[in-house]
């Protein structure tokens, strides 16, 4: 992801930093916080930073120990590092969490008492290697609650250009990038309580959470669409990327997506959250 692209992203992300707020306005009592306030903590996928900023960091103690954001992007560890800048026991890391970690990384790293990742873990092909991971980043008796977007509009309008003849050669092998683990709603707890399980989570916990796009306006709307990663199978011109965007667009305009504009014969379909929670034996 480019540096632009990051920034897009930052200011396109409003919804995922309210969501972020109301869930842990509901789940923060799921975390086994310390008794003397001293937490360590990692988030997974920190994106450039501002979610974090607003939803997590205020509720930490005053005396935390350290909280580290984390990205595969580096242009996203950027704006971490830019939107934290100044405040102290927070520091900032590149990290892919679908892959082994190297060791020197995981002694730079250390452990945590809590691992959290909010609408990240999608997008890992390797599901049980990124649950092994997280385990492994834990101290023990640590616990990790991990927010994953199940089923979504959002889904729906990403994948509707991949299949299309005029764009399918641009989106060769996709499915290694739009994971989309978990839109099997029915098996989707089940699958993923089993890569916990194999890590060697106790504890487990898995909720769904089902919310509604409520967008102020279409230029919300659009800034939000936009801020989706893509990754192109051959080169793409402005001008064929704003067409793919475009045809996204439309087709995510079918679905109620706020109360600003007439939804008269849209589609109904909340976003699906997956909620989980587990912790490391002691």
């Amino acid at each position: 992801m480019s540096f632009e692209n990051a920034k897009a992203y930052s200011e396109g992300n409003n919804y995922t930093k309210v969501y972020t707020k109301v869930l842990l306005d509901e789940f923060f009592d799921w975390i086994e916080w310390r008794k003397d306030g001293k937490d360590s903590v990692l988030d997974i996928g920190s994106g450039p930073g501002n979610t974090i900023r607003v939803a997590l960091y205020p509720r930490l103690s005053s005396n935390f120990s350290r909280l580290v954001l984390s990205d595969i992007s580096e242009p996203m560890v950027e704006l971490q590092k830019r939107e934290f800048a100044g405040i102290g026991r927070v520091s900032c890391e590149v990290l892919d969490i679908g892959v082994e970690i190297d060791g020197n990384l995981a002694r730079k790293l250390g452990t945590f008492d809590h691992v959290t990742s909010f609408f990240c873990l999608m997008w890992i092909k390797d599901q049980q290697q990124a649950m092994d991971n997280i385990y492994s980043l834990l101290k023990p008796g640590g616990d990790c609650f991990l927010v994953i977007v199940a089923d979504s509009p959002v889904i729906d309008a990403i994948l509707s250009v991949c299949e299309k003849p005029r764009w399918k050669e641009y989106f060769t092998g996709w499915q290694d990038f739009y994971v989309y683990p978990y839109r099997m709603l029915d098996e989707a707890k089940a699958k993923a309580l089993k890569f916990m399980e194999r890590s060697g989570f106790e504890d487990l916990k898995a909720e769904f959470r089902q919310d509604p796009f409520e967008f102020g306006s279409d230029k919300a709307k659009e800034n939000f669409l936009k801020s989706m990663p893509s990754k192109f199978a051959k080169n793409v011109t402005a001008e064929e990327e704003e067409e793919i965007f475009q045809e996204r667009l439309q087709y995510f305009d079918q679905f109620v997506l706020g109360q600003y504009r007439d939804n008269a014969g849209r589609i109904e379909k909340p976003n699906t959250y997956l909620i989980l929670y587990g912790k490391k034996n002691k």
